[in-house]
Formats: C-alpha cells, structure tokens, sequence
C-alpha cells in the first residue's frame, strides 16, 4: 500500500513540475519575443500576413491562449476588424502545435520512443495545417468563418458574464510556483529558458517510465487503451481535459509520452489530439464573455474552424488515414535523420513565416 502511495505522490510531483516546465518556457518565450509580438497587430492588411504572423507569434510564445484571449479583447475594442483577426487565429492553431513537437525530441536517447512521440506531434501539425488552409480559402472566398460565428453571436451574446467564475488550475497553483521559480534565477529569460528545457526533459523521462509501469501494465493498460480504442469517447476526453485545465499543450505532450510508452499507438491517440484542438478554445470563449458581439465573434470562429475540422477529416477513413500514413512517414524520417527532425520544426515554424512575411513586406 505504501509503495502504490509513494508512487502515486511521485507521479503527481513530476507532472506538477511538468506543468511549471511548461509555463516557464511559455512565460520565457513570450519575454524574449515581446519586441515582435508586440506589433503582431500592426501588420493585418494582408490576410496572408496575417496567418504568418499568428504562426510565428504563437510558436514565438508557445501559447495559442495568448494570442487568441488578446484578439479577443482587441476586437472588442475594435482596434482589429474580425475578418482581419481570423487569418492571425488560423496561424495561431497551427503554431500551438510547436510544444509537443518539442516535447518529442525529450525522447531523442530512445529511437523508438522518438519516433513514436514525433509522429503524434506531426499528426497534430499535418492537421493543423490541413485545416487552416482549408478555411483560409473558404473565409477568403465565401466568409464562412465571419458570417457564421457574427450570427451566432448575435444569439448568445444576451448571456452575459454568467462564465466568468471559471476555475483554472494553472492559474490558481502552477502560475505562482513558476513566478517563485523564476524569481530564484532573477527573471533572466535566457536562464529561465534553459532551466525549464532541463526540467522539462527530465520529467517527460521520468513520466514516460512511470505511466509505463503504472498505467500500461496489466488491467490497467487494457483500460486505457480500449478507452482510447474509442474515437468518440477518446475525442472527449481530449477536449474536456483541454478545458479543465486551460493548456492544450499539455494535453498534446500527453499524448506524445503517451505514444512513446510503446503500448498505446499513435493512431489511437489522434483523436485525443483533435479534441485538445477544441478544448483549447475554451481560453477565448472565457475572455470574450461580457464584451462585446465582435469580440464574442472571434472566440466562436476560433471553435467553430475546430469543431468544423474535425467533423471534415476525421469521420472519412480516407482523409483520416492520409494523416496518419504522412506523420507515420515523418517518424520513420526523423529517427532516420536528425536533421530532418529538426529541419521540419525550423522550417515551418520559423524561417517560413518570416521568410513569407518579408516578402510580402517587400512587394
């Protein structure tokens, strides 16, 4: 009994200090990237731009919430009409994915764990992209996006703040350890950054090991994985504990130590992931309740694009599979060559944003 409750309080003392790892690097990106993302709503004449600059910002903070709960308030203030803030949205979906890429690479020294965790990470982004192109192109054309979460704001936004009350448990306990955290290395991001890299790293190890022997083994494993097994009850529990706990980031890095147990596949935790997508627009739904329709609008667009996505790619086993058999091939590269792996997370979320959004300066 002792030995299960000691193991049970060191399962929860390394997940609470991944979770201070995550909010650390979050909290470090967005200082040493405050100069740029400063004037992430300075740039929104061109739609292309726009979607570059929600990608890099996002990857830049590591934080899709941020930029999401701020257009909502600018849009509110109309500083920034809706359909200019829809591109920066889209491009902020695609740049939430960045953590548990980075997450993946926590597993370099095991090959398999590696390739595995890659391609749950890759699965997220391939989507990602999927989606956002897709909308992009129907927003531009029909405005899809703009008129529908407009009407539907028209129907809900007599609610008022009756949501305002919502309990987070990163901002009532892992927030304030962080600050503590980065007080003792005196809020330099630089030393922060690499602090919480260790940390972070060190805990996904750690973890990765105990939900292998915890969870995976015996009655337990089959459990988990025949829940998993499920696609709509897996794809609720990725949205709900995406809500719960107000990160999709650490939802998704779930899923990548998850994959890399080697007892769960990549495929059955795909949609665990696509529900984190949804989950994660809970943050702007919150920060839009008692502002005004535009800015409610912006908050329902956010969740419509995800619930839309979902419903489009994967309920047809073609679509679906394409995915998968894509992130499966950029595993099996990544484990091959390092230099893929880290290529494909510089390129695209990177040196193609801002060689995307300097051209298009320049023209």
């Amino acid at each position: 009994m002792w030995t299960r409750v000691g193991q049970g309080v060191l399962t929860f003392v390394l997940f609470f200090l991944f979770l201070i790892s995550l909010e650390l690097i979050t909290s470090a990106c967005r200082e040493l990237g405050s100069d740029y993302t400063s004037s992430i709503f300075k740039v929104t004449g061109n739609p292309v731009v726009s979607l570059f600059i929600g990608l890099l910002a996002t990857a830049i903070i590591q934080s899709s919430s941020t930029i999401t709960a701020s257009l909502v308030a600018m849009v509110a203030a109309n500083i920034i009409s809706l359909e200019a803030a829809i591109p920066v949205v889209l491009g902020a979906n695609i740049g939430t994915s960045i953590t548990c890429m980075m997450v993946s690479f926590g597993h370099l020294g095991t090959p398999k764990a590696f390739r595995r965790g890659f391609m749950v990470g890759s699965s997220h982004v391939i989507f990602n992209v999927l989606t956002a192109i897709l909308f992009f192109a129907l927003e531009q054309y029909w405005s899809v996006l703009s008129m529908s979460s407009r009407y539907i704001a028209s129907l809900i936004s007599h609610w008022g703040a009756s949501g305002q009350g919502w309990f987070f448990l990163n901002d009532l306990f892992v927030t304030p350890f962080a600050l503590l955290l980065k007080s003792v290395v005196s809020n330099q991001p630089l030393a922060i950054l690499g602090f919480s890299l260790v940390l972070l790293f060190m805990c996904i190890y750690t973890l990765t090991a105990l939900f292998r022997f915890l969870m995976l083994g015996g009655n337990s494993g089959k459990k988990l994985s025949s829940a998993l097994n499920n696609p709509f009850v897996s794809l609720l529990s990725g949205a709900g504990i995406t809500a719960a706990i107000h990160s999709s980031s650490v939802t998704t890095s779930l899923s990548v130590m998850l994959a890399a147990t080697e007892k769960i596949s990549p495929k059955k935790l795909f949609p665990f992931i696509l529900g984190a997508n949804v989950g994660t627009t809970v943050t702007a739904l919150m920060a839009a309740i008692g502002r005004s329709e535009a800015g409610l609008a912006i908050a329902i667009c956010h969740l419509l694009f995800n619930v839309f996505g979902v419903v489009l790619f994967y309920p047809f086993p073609i679509l679906r599979n394409v995915i998968v058999q894509i992130a499966r091939w950029s595993g099996v590269m990544a484990q091959k060559n390092l230099a893929f792996a880290f290529g494909y997370l510089f390129i695209l979320f990177f040196a193609l944003p801002f060689l995307v959004i300097f051209i298009f300066e320049k023209i």
